[in-house]
C-alpha cells in the first residue's frame, strides 16, 4: 500500500520523466552498498526532477532495499527537499537572528522586487524560487543565501541582481 496522500491517483509520468527514472535507478546501483544512502539517492532524484516524485520515493526504496515509509520520512524531514516541482535555482534566505541582524529581511525582499515574486513563488520562466528558511549553519557569511546547494554569503540588498545574472548565466 502507497503511503503517499494522494498515490492512488498518482498522475502517469512524462515519457521524459520516465527516462529521468531509469538514470536514477543507475545512479542508484552505485549506492546500493554505501550504508545511509537514502539522502543521497533523494538528491540524485531532486537533481533529475528538480523535486522528488512518489514514484522517485518508491524506486529509491526498492533499489535501497529500505521499507517506502522510510525514505518519505527521509524526504519529509528535511526541508531542502522538495515534494513538488520547484525552480531551477532555489534561493533559500536565512532568517536567524545573526542573519536577520545582518540584513536578511532587506536581501529577501530585494529577491522578491528583482524577480517580481513573494517567498515560495517560482518565476514564470521556472528559473528561481526564494524561500525563508531557519539557520543554516552559515553565520560566518551572513546574510547567508543557498543556491541549492551552494553557499552564497555575505550577500547584500545591492549583491542579489549580480547573483541572479550569474546564475542566468548559467542556464543559457
Amino acid at each position: 500500500m502507497a503511503i503517499h496522500a494522494g498515490a492512488a491517483k498518482r498522475p502517469t509520468l512524462a515519457p521524459e520523466d520516465q527516462a529521468k527514472l531509469d538514470d536514477l535507478r543507475k545512479r542508484l546501483d552505485a549506492l546500493k552498498s554505501e550504508p545511509g544512502s537514502t539522502l543521497e539517492a533523494l538528491y540524485a532524484a531532486q537533481e533529475l526532477f528538480s523535486y522528488v516524485p512518489p514514484e522517485a520515493v518508491t524506486i529509491i526504496a526498492e533499489e535501497l532495499k529500505l521499507p517506502e515509509s522510510e525514505v518519505f520520512g527521509v524526504l519529509t524531514f528535511y526541508t531542502m527537499f522538495h515534494r513538488k516541482p520547484s525552480a531551477k535555482y532555489v534561493l533559500r534566505v536565512c532568517r536567524d537572528l545573526s542573519c536577520h541582524l545582518s540584513g536578511a529581511p532587506a536581501v529577501l525582499k530585494a529577491f522578491g522586487e528583482a524577480l517580481g515574486t513573494r517567498v515560495g513563488e517560482l518565476t514564470e520562466d521556472g528559473l528561481f524560487e526564494t524561500e525563508s528558511v531557519s539557520c543554516l549553519g552559515l553565520c560566518d557569511l551572513q546574510p547567508a543565501v543557498l543556491v541549492n546547494l551552494e553557499q552564497r554569503g555575505p550577500v547584500s540588498p545591492d549583491k542579489v541582481s549580480e547573483l541572479l545574472d550569474e546564475l542566468r548565466e548559467r542556464s543559457d
